[in-house]
């Protein structure tokens, strides 16, 4: 019974690539920041025009797993050439096939 107790101590940390939350949090805000972004203008409800993007990355911190989440995706042809345009609040581009990264931490 010991031996498990100790192996399984020692096989808790492989898992986790991060010693830290803060470090976790820094790679997955870097990998995000090297995904896709589509800049675009839209209309708003008091007729003002306003600068917006979508990335096709995003983290998120989920915490009860002692990780983040990278989601991403991919852009269509039809969103990429909605670069710069000013759109209706309906016709924003949208990330396709969702899927996740983990960076876990300890």
């Amino acid at each position: 019974m010991k031996k498990l107790s100790v192996f399984l101590l020692l096989l808790g940390p492989v898992g986790c690539k991060y010693p830290s939350r803060e470090q976790a949090r820094i790679a997955c805000e870097e990998w995000e920041e090297q995904g896709e972004v589509i800049r675009y203008k839209l209309v708003g409800e008091d007729g003002i025009n306003y600068e917006d993007f979508n990335r096709n990355r995003a983290c998120y911190n989920a915490y009860w797993d002692n990780q983040y989440e990278g989601y991403y995706g991919e852009f269509d042809d039809d969103d990429r050439s909605k670069e710069g345009k000013l759109l209706k609040d309906s016709d924003t581009p949208e990330v396709k096939g969702m899927s996740k990264k983990y960076f876990r931490y300890w």
